[in-house]
């Protein structure tokens, strides 16, 4: 008889480990194979607007993923998505009633049904979606907020009805405007507040709620005890609750805080700027690391300095709003903290002509990326710097004037360790890679200026191409100086500069547009005199060039375009890029010159360069044409001298008359009739292989030295040319006065007698 073999059951230490092991493959694979059940979903959509809309989130998904920008809020997902071309506030799906959701976590969107179905999704959701704040939908209507309740909110249009959220919903107006918003609510959460609100009420006594909005008013009924943090603009007063306690961070501006309620108990830390705190006899608590407007009457001190940084596009959006809206910040410093793109962005500048930017900005080596539009800041006050930045794939269009600075800016300020690259062009105004006007806003100027403040530009790179259509100026870095002392050092310009204009006259220059002291400032020699610009160490590697017409005027120069009065000092410079001046329609006058096009007042060029070629032209009678490889022409307003002293010439120099009476052309000097406006040289060279021609006029005036010189009004020191050059055009060397020496290699030295 044989016994039956029964099998032995687990043991339970066993079954245990098999229950274990069984939890650890549900938690693995259950939501594996609910991605997968969402995305089988989604493959084949038998709905035509459903697919296209899958589609839609696909490609959406895809961009973010291959941005190298990780969005930290709402308004960085809509910079990254419009940078790919996904304009967010016309973003619906097809399929009516059904929405599009980012998932700030994963920085991923998801398609989710009108009934909640999750039609594609590239997160971990169950079958049908359940609404949490973690989620982002962009909405149009408080009725499509009610909706969709639970979730968090970008604004697609201004929704300005009183808003009540009894549940942790953060909220971003984006480019439009909230009213009046209400929070309410007892559960324990973090929300975010970001935008443009009319007013702001949290009564959520376990909230921590974080305010980075510009906002009139807040009213804290209750928070958690360090539960409120405002990193926005409060534009009127901040009332304190009385058991609440308040962090204004460093990137927090308060126009008043009112803490007469808060309890004894409560503490107020600021670490930002508030422009007036009021107590009363409350015994509250405050800590200063920032500054408070009134500070001395509490007792308290402010810091010397206040550290304010930026992280990304929205914080760089917060600051400008501040400023746009009437803040002035002293003993500041803003800094960036990482690189920030504004691709795609309708970026207004920074800083009004009524409240302009003041303080320090350090790039910290950073980069802006995608400015378009116009330029970073608007306008700069005294005692500004902007440093260690750089601008790549700047693309502005119609009234920019540079990729920094747009309006005018006041001394003393410094521009150091910024680079630009990309495209500037207008078809309004006049361009530049850098800074607009530097202008005096002084009602009286000083005694003497030569002690007043500078604007000094640094260690600065323009790649960017500038040009502009119909108005008067380009320039590698500075548009216009007006009666303001500059120094532009140890800087390079790489961008091809233009400036076309039929109509009016037209300036353009390596380095600077248009100098003009005596512009807003009394019109007497010793004043005007008393101003310098001052250029050191600067390279201009980029084409030059200007082209007008009708009766206009046209001076262009590798290093300036035209240095009208004042003191002008150019040293140690080389304009390596072609230098162009076009006349095309009959204009008075048409000057090209490798350091400068038309100088007066008291100018000094020494130990300078000039590689590239120069040349005008002009295209019809009645132009005077003057082309020369250090100075185009002399004014003859002003009275002073200009003095060449150790330059270089190896680039070749014409001009062509197209039939007027007389053009010149000169291996130094291009013309100068006015004896009180001497050219002196000293100790300069021309090439051997240097061209110089004039032709087409009734008289082409050419010459190694100078085309066109009055008797007494060009001052020969000493000169270094090829063997058998004139010197002056219609005077023998002979007559000149020098003694000649020959020189290794070719050369004459030729020497003014002591």
């Amino acid at each position: 008889m044989l016994r039956k073999k029964w099998k032995r059951g687990f043991t339970t230490p066993e079954l245990v480990v098999v229950i274990v092991v069984i939890v650890i493959l549900a938690a693995v694979l259950i939501p594996t194979f609910i991605m997968l059940a969402n995305n089988s979903r989604s493959e084949g959509p038998s709905d035509p607007e459903v697919a296209a809309d899958t589609a839609l989130v696909r490609n959406m998904n895809a961009a973010l993923a291959a941005s190298e920008t990780v969005p930290a809020s709402m308004s960085d997902l809509v910079t990254v998505l419009e940078g790919s071309g996904y304009r967010i506030d016309n973003l619906s799906p097809a399929q009516e009633g059904n929405v599009f959701l980012w998932n700030q976590t994963s920085n991923r969107i998801s398609y989710i049904g009108s009934d909640g179905t999750v039609l594609y999704t590239e997160d971990v959701l169950p079958t049908v979606f359940t609404n949490s704040p973690e989620f982002w939908l962009a909405v149009r209507s408080r009725a499509e907020m009610e909706e969709w309740a639970n979730l968090s909110y970008y604004f697609a249009a201004d929704i300005t009805q009183p808003l009540t959220f009894t549940s942790p919903s953060s909220i971003n107006t984006g480019s439009y405007m909230a009213g009046d918003v209400t929070y309410a609510f007892e559960e324990e959460a973090s929300v975010t507040v970001e935008g443009t609100l009319t007013s702001l009420t949290v009564d959520a006594p376990n909230a921590t709620v974080s305010n980075y909005s510009s906002v009139s008013a807040v009213s804290l009924v209750s928070a958690a005890s360090a539960g409120y943090h405002e990193y926005g603009y409060v534009r009127g007063t901040l009332t304190a609750a009385p058991c609440a306690c308040i962090a204004v961070e460093p990137e927090g501006t308060v126009v008043e805080l009112d803490a007469v309620q808060a309890a004894a108990d409560a503490t107020i830390s600021n670490r930002g700027y508030v422009l007036s705190l009021v107590k009363g006899d409350s015994g509250v608590s405050v800590v200063n690391d920032g500054y408070i407007g009134n500070a001395a009457a509490l007792g308290l001190e402010n810091t010397a300095q206040i550290s304010y940084s930026i992280s990304n596009a929205s914080g760089l959006s917060r600051l400008r709003d501040k400023i746009n809206n009437g803040i002035r910040m002293e003993n500041v410093s803003y800094l960036l903290t990482a690189d920030i793109d504004l691709s795609g962005a309708d970026w207004v500048p920074m800083g009004p002509e009524t409240n302009p930017f003041t303080g320090t900005f350090d790039g910290q080596g950073h980069t802006i990326n995608g400015l378009t539009n116009l330029c970073l800041f608007g306008y700069v006050g005294a005692g500004t710097t902007v440093r260690d930045l750089t601008f790549t794939n700047v693309n502005t269009i119609l009234p920019p004037v540079a990729a920094c600075v747009y309006g005018s800016v006041d001394a003393p300020t410094t521009f150091s360790g910024i680079e630009v690259n990309g495209t500037i062009s207008s078809d309004v105004i006049s361009v530049s890679g850098l800074v607009g006007i530097l202008r005096s806003t002084e009602a009286e100027l000083p005694s003497s200026m030569k002690q007043s403040p500078e604007v000094i530009i640094e260690n600065c790179t323009n790649n960017a191409a500038a040009s502009c259509v119909g108005y008067t100026r380009a320039a590698g870095f500075v548009v216009t100086v007006y009666g303001v002392n500059l120094v532009v050092r140890d800087c390079v310009n790489n961008g091809d500069l233009s400036v076309t204009n039929y109509t009016r006259e037209a300036h353009a220059g390596g380095i600077v547009g248009f100098i003009m002291h005596n512009s807003l400032v009394a019109d007497n020699a010793a004043n005007r005199n008393n101003f310098t610009v001052t250029i050191e160490n600067c390279t201009n590697n980029g084409a030059v060039s200007g082209t007008v017409g009708m009766s206009a005027s046209n001076y262009v120069g590798g290093i300036v375009g035209a240095a009208l009065n004042g003191r002008t000092e150019i040293v140690g410079c080389v304009s390596g890029g072609d230098v162009a001046s076009r006349n095309s329609a009959g204009g008075s006058e048409t000057d090209a010159g490798g350091i400068v096009g038309r100088t007066s007042g008291n100018v000094r060029i020494a130990d300078c360069e000039v590689r590239g070629s120069v040349s005008a032209t002009a295209e019809r009678t009645g132009t005077s044409v003057y082309a020369g490889g250090v100075a185009g022409s002399y004014n003859y307003g002003v009275a002073g001298g200009v003095s060449l002293d150790g330059v270089l010439v190896t680039g070749n120099v014409s001009a062509n008359g197209q039939g007027t009476s007389a053009c010149a052309a000169g291996g130094l000097v291009g013309h100068n009739n006015n004896r009180n406006n001497r050219f002196t040289i000293t100790e300069c060279t021309v090439g051997a292989n240097v061209a110089v021609a004039a032709a087409g006029a009734e008289e082409n005036c050419a010459a190694i030295v100078a085309g066109r010189s009055a008797s007494g009004a060009l001052i020969i020191v000493s000169v270094t040319v090829a063997e058998d050059g004139t010197l002056v055009y219609g005077s023998e060397n002979a007559s000149l006065g020098l003694t000649q020496t020959p020189v290794e290699g070719g050369y004459l030295r030729y020497e003014g007698a002591n």
